[in-house]
């Protein structure tokens, strides 16, 4: 049976983007991403299209590349609904022909550029987290911390400052959140799935309160563990 693809799912190998050091990856992400939401429409298109080689290249199959944009994609949905209910309170919910109705349904250039500039995005946080072990982020994120309180330390005002990475701790456990989630709900949803439960709205509503639940569960387990560990 062939393992259901989870966003954002670590993926074993030896390509060269699992070679590169994490930090690297994080300082080209962080870059790249601000950018992005300045690039033009051809920029964008051809960025989206560029990044599905390197995946591949990864041995990340168009399915599991499909699957880690898909939050954006819902996202979208969301944003383009709230649009269409905000056009129709704005006419007074009268739509006087079918033109008017076309007006209100298209989506406007800005939103699709925003979509399209949110997927290459997503595409990019998908190689990350990929090809990027949570330890690898933390030791990277950590060892920026150290370097930065070591170097503090060399000043005569701050001599006694500890070399504890607390910041480092807590803002990698913030990033490797993001796949945790994920990987939660996908689990939530094969044991839905397993009793039969019913689909559609009922399903999102009943999957979502489980989802908050354990996401605090899971978060209060990782604190206790750091907070034993003297590390928060």
């Amino acid at each position: 049976m062939k393992e259901k693809a989870i966003i954002f799912r670590y993926r074993k190998g030896n390509s060269i983007l699992h070679r590169i050091p994490a930090l690297i990856k994080l300082f080209v992400l962080i870059a790249l991403a601000i950018n992005i939401m300045f690039l033009p429409l051809y920029a964008v298109c051809a960025g989206i299209i560029l990044l599905v080689i390197p995946a591949l290249l990864c041995g990340f199959s168009v399915r599991e590349q499909f699957t880690d944009i898909k939050p954006a994609l819902f996202y979208a949905f969301f944003l383009y609904l709230i649009s269409v209910f905000t056009r129709l309170f704005s006419t007074g919910f009268t739509v006087v022909s079918s033109g008017d109705l076309m007006k209100i349904l298209h989506p406007n250039y800005e939103y699709g550029l925003y979509v399209l500039r949110l997927v290459l995005v997503m595409q990019l946080s998908a190689l990350l987290f990929r090809t990027t072990t949570s330890i690898e982020i933390k030791e990277a994120i950590c060892g920026v911390e150290i370097f930065i309180r070591t170097a503090l330390r060399t000043l005569p005002f701050a001599k006694n400052i500890s070399l504890a990475a607390k910041f480092g701790t807590s803002a990698a456990l913030m990033i490797n959140f993001i796949p945790a989630l994920f990987e939660l709900w996908e689990k939530l949803n094969r044991a839905y799935r397993a009793r039969g439960g019913a689909g559609g709205l009922k399903q999102f509503r009943v999957l979502l309160v489980a989802l908050i639940a354990l996401s605090f569960h899971y978060a209060e387990k990782k604190s206790r563990a750091l907070m034993a560990r003297e590390l928060v």
